[in-house]
């Protein structure tokens, strides 16, 4: 019996500028990919230039992005994620483009990351050398900061962003939970330091942690700062409802034990140990 001739097509989907979210796209993708794949349909992720894909930072090289002329002559059949039907995808030589994503949960799930999905958005994520070393340096300076003696075991990341509406308890929790486990040395990854600077220190009146504030004035901080909270081995996820960045750094920080406390979002990970 002669084997099936392999088709090749297209497949895409809407983003916004979070990583976190882009990371769950990217995932949603890779699992029609593999299912497609059993079915002799080979499919190939592509972005639209504007549509937010961190191409030139950390996913510089990994991602076919057109320019709009070139991408509009793609013939797509749209599907609004509202109403996948990933078996038709899997089964269909047409170039898809699922649309809706960012008004939607439903790819915000881990249920669809096996491990060898998880794997190739580890060496996604981490594929930009120039990224990774930054991240690294700054690991490094928060050690420093904290004392010679200080150990991985010894410190955690919490990420805080601003919010006029956020529900500080929550951080205060996490703190408190953090003191259970002698951890009083905090990293903080925030997009405004005076702020969160002013919010903990309230939150602190008993002088329990110490905090270093990470910076954010560089190109490309906000990829490095994501890549530097996935280093950490315990993590306070931040419980902005829209950030899925400490979420996924969590994930897939490589600890396999590590404390990692995380609101309520209906979105959880198997590492997630505490969910207040």
């Amino acid at each position: 019996m002669k084997k099936s001739l392999r088709q090749s097509c297209y497949i895409s989907i809407e983003n916004n500028e979070n990583i976190g979210c882009q990371l769950f796209n990217i995932a949603y993708l890779i699992h029609i990919l593999n299912k497609s794949n059993k079915k002799n349909i080979k499919r190939k992720i592509v972005f639209r230039k504007g549509n937010n894909i961190y191409s030139n930072s950390l996913f510089k090289g990994l991602f076919t992005v057109l320019e709009d002329d070139k991408y509009d002559k793609i013939s797509f059949e749209r599907m609004s994620i509202n109403d996948i039907d990933i078996e038709y995808i899997c089964n269909t030589n047409k170039n898809i483009e699922i649309c809706d994503s960012n008004y939607s949960n439903i790819t915000k799930s881990f249920k669809y990351i096996d491990d060898s999905v998880k794997d190739k958005i580890i060496k996604l994520v981490y594929s930009n050398e120039d990224l990774m070393y930054s991240a690294y340096y700054k690991y490094r300076d928060i050690l420093e900061f904290f004392g010679n003696n200080t150990k991985d075991d010894d410190i955690a990341v919490l990420h805080i962003l601003k919010d006029a509406n956020k529900d500080y308890d929550y951080y205060f929790d996490s703190l408190s939970i953090m003191e259970v486990e002698n951890i009083k040395n905090i990293a903080v990854v925030t997009d405004d330091i005076e702020w969160a600077r002013l919010i903990l220190t309230d939150i602190n009146d008993s002088s329990t942690h110490t905090f270093y504030y990470v910076n954010y004035c560089e190109t490309n901080d906000y990829e490095i700062n994501f890549i530097l909270i996935s280093m950490f081995k315990n993590i306070i996820v931040s419980n902005s409802k829209d950030d899925m960045d400490s979420l996924w750094a969590s994930y897939i920080s490589h600890y396999d034990i590590k404390k990692v406390v995380t609101p309520d979002k209906n979105i959880i990970h198997k590492y997630i140990t505490d969910i207040l």
